[in-house]
C-alpha cells in the first residue's frame, strides 16, 4: 500500500506516545510533524492572542489568497509544518492555563518548545520542575544559542543565525558581500539534529526509564556544514573564498539558461574525463578543439540555450555527467521521481484538495510513517484533549468563560490577501501561476485516497 492510501489510523513505531508541541515557526515545528509521521500523537499548544508566524503574516501563503474569515487557517506552510496534529489553545500567561498545561505534560512522554529560556524558568516550569511528577519525560529546548553562556538569552532567527555561526562567510559571489543561503537554512538543521536527539533519548529512556532534557542551540549546528574553513583557519592557510555556483574539487560547476523563460539546467564536471564528454557534445560551439574553462562554458551555455531542462538533463547525463533541471515548484508535483516514490501526501483542506510534503524516504517497516492528515483548524481539539485529562465539561466551560481556553484568536485579524501584482513589481515573485488548477488535476489521486 503506497503511503498516499495507507489509512490515517495506521500504528506507527511511535503509536502510544504523545508529544506536547509548544513551538512555532519553522525547526521545531516541523520536528514535531515528523514525530507525528512516526505515529505519536502531537498537541500543539497555541496562544489566544498571537498566531504561530506560519498561519499569519509573512511566512503564511494563504490557500486561494482570501482575505477574511479563518483566514488563518488556511496557510500552507502552517499545514506542511503541522501535519498530523492536534490544536490546543491555552493562555499560558494565566495561572489556569498554565496548571492545564502542567497537566498535560505530566501524561506527555516528550515535550518540544522554542522559547527563549527565561519563559520556562518565568513561568516554574524548567525541565527539573517538570521532571519532579513526570520522571520518564523527555524534553528538547530549540533556542538560537543554547541555554548557558553569554548569549543563551538573545533572541534568534535564520538570517542571524547563518551569520554567527560563519556561514554567510562563504556564501555568495566571488567580490561581493555574504549572502543568506536559503529559508531559514538553520532551522531544518535543527529539525533533523533534534528529531536524532529524541529518537536517541527514548532509546536511552528504554533502559533507564528515566527521561532527559536536551538543550539544542541553533548556534552550534553551523560549523559541521563549513568543516573545509574551520580545517583551512587550524592549518593556517587562507580562507576558503566565496565561490558561486563554482564546487570545490570539480572542474566546472555551473547553472545555464536553456530554451523558455527562466529555464536553468544544473552541471558539474568533475573530471577530466567528464570534461572531454563536454567537450565532444558541445565542440560545435567551441572556438577551439583544447577550449579553456571560460570557451567550456560559453558552449555549454550555447548548447543549453537550445534545449529545454529536462532535454539537456538526460543527455548530459548520459553521458556520465553530473546534471538535473533547476526545478520549479509547481512543476515538482508532475516530477516523476517525487511521484514514484509517492513523496507528497493528498490532504482536504478547505474543501479542496492539496499536497503537502511527505516524509523524505521510504518507510517499508510493518508500522506506517505517513503524514497523518493536514494542519489542525486553530483550537479544533480543545475539548477533546481537556476531557482526556479529567476535566469535566463544567470545568472546560469556566476556563472557556475565563478566556483561559478560546477557540478563535483574541484581537487579531485574519490575514489580508496579498497584492500579488505588487509582489510581482517589487520581485517577490517571479510571476503569478495561472495553470495551478491544472496541474492539480493531472495529479490529484482519486477522492477515497484523501485524507483529511
Amino acid at each position: 500500500m503506497s503511503r498516499r492510501t495507507a489509512r490515517v489510523n495506521n500504528p506507527g513505531p511511535l503509536t502510544g506516545l504523545t508529544v506536547v508541541d509548544l513551538s512555532t515557526v519553522f525547526a521545531a515545528p516541523y520536528m514535531c510533524s515528523l514525530l507525528s509521521d512516526f505515529g505519536a500523537e502531537v498537541i500543539k499548544i497555541e496562544a489566544p492572542a498571537k498566531l504561530d508566524q506560519t498561519r499569519g503574516g509573512a511566512l503564511a501563503p494563504i490557500v486561494g489568497n482570501e482575505s477574511g474569515g479563518d483566514a488563518w487557517n488556511w496557510s500552507g506552510s502552517f499545514h506542511s509544518l503541522n501535519r498530523g496534529k492536534r490544536s490546543v489553545v491555552l493562555d499560558l500567561k494565566q495561572e489556569a492555563g498554565r496548571a492545564v498545561l502542567r497537566r498535560l505534560v505530566d501524561t506527555a512522554d516528550i515535550v518540544v518548545e522554542n522559547f527563549t529560556p527565561r519563559v520556562l524558568r518565568g513561568w516554574g516550569m524548567t525541565y527539573d520542575e517538570l521532571a519532579t511528577t513526570n520522571s520518564g519525560l523527555i524534553m528538547l529546548s530549540n533556542t538560537g544559542y543554547g541555554a548557558t553562556g553569554p548569549w543563551s538569552g538573545f533572541k534568534a532567527q535564520g538570517t542571524s543565525l547563518e551569520s554567527t555561526m560563519g556561514l554567510t562567510e562563504y556564501s555568495g559571489y566571488p567580490g561581493d558581500k555574504p549572502r543568506k543561503v536559503g529559508q531559514s537554512y538553520p532551522d531544518f538543521l535543527a529539525a533533523w539534529s533534534g528529531l536524532s536527539a529524541i529518537l536517541a533519548a527514548l532509546a536511552e529512556r528504554r533502559n533507564s526509564g528515566r527521561g532527559q532534557w536536551i538543550d539544542l542551540g541553533m548556534y552550534q549546528l553551523g560549523p559541521v556544514v563549513i568543516p573545509e574553513a574551520l580545517i583551512a583557519a587550524q592549518a593556517g592557510i587562507d580562507r576558503p573564498a566565496r565561490q558561486g555556483n563554482a564546487e570545490d574539487d570539480t572542474v566546472l560547476s555551473e547553472v545555464y539558461a536553456c530554451r523558455g523563460e527562466e529555464a536553468w539546467v544544473a552541471v558539474a564536471l568533475e573530471n577530466d574525463v567528464e570534461r572531454q564528454q563536454a567537450i565532444e557534445l558541445v565542440r560545435e560551439h567551441l572556438s577551439s578543439n583544447d577550449p579553456d574553462l571560460a570557451d567550456l562554458t560559453r558552449g555549454l551555455g550555447a548548447w543549453t540555450a537550445t534545449r529545454t531542462p529536462d532535454e539537456a538533463a538526460e543527455i548530459l547525463q548520459s553521458r556520465g555527467i553530473a546534471a538535473a533541471p533547476v526545478a520549479e515548484v509547481r512543476n515538482m508535483l508532475l516530477d516523476n521521481q517525487f511521484r514514484h516514490r509517492s513523496f507528497f501526501d493528498w490532504v482536504d483542506v478547505k474543501g479542496e484538495t492539496r499536497a503537502i510534503p511527505g516524509t523524505p524516504f521510504v518507510w517499508t517497516g510493518t508500522s506506517t510513517a505517513i503524514s497523518r492528515g493536514r494542519g489542525p483548524i486553530f483550537g479544533e481539539d480543545n475539548d477533546t484533549v481537556l476531557a482526556s485529562l479529567g476535566l469535566s465539561q463544567a470545568e472546560i466551560e469556566t476556563l472557556r468563560r475565563d478566556a483561559v481556553v478560546v477557540d478563535e484568536p483574541q484581537g487579531i485579524r485574519p490575514p489580508r490577501a496579498k497584492d500579488l501584482a505588487a509582489l510581482v513589481r517589487a520581485h517577490v515573485y517571479r510571476e503569478i501561476a495561472t495553470d495551478v488548477d491544472d496541474v492539480l488535476a493531472r495529479v490529484r489521486p482519486p477522492a477515497g485516497e484523501l485524507r483529511d
